[in-house]
């Protein structure tokens, strides 16, 4: 009876060592990504009318609550 040699993914230890390298990269830019999301505010300033010579303004500020589920 012959023996079957089993193969474990990633096999050697440089590439094993390459998948961990990538996967950690990829961790932390999606830790970046979720950490620039929920800081990130903008604000934007309208002038909704005129009354004489003095405008009156109204502020708006964007931010990462009214981001769309499915973007």
């Amino acid at each position: 009876m012959a023996r079957e040699k089993i193969v474990v993914a990633g096999g050697t230890t440089k590439s094993r060592k390459l998948l961990l390298g990538l996967r950690i990269f990829a961790f932390m830019a999606t830790l970046a990504a979720a950490i620039v999301m929920s800081l990130n505010k903008e604000t934007k300033t309208l002038v909704v009318a005129t009354i004489g010579t003095v405008p009156i303004k109204a502020t708006l500020t964007a931010k990462f609550q009214h981001t769309p589920a499915f973007v």
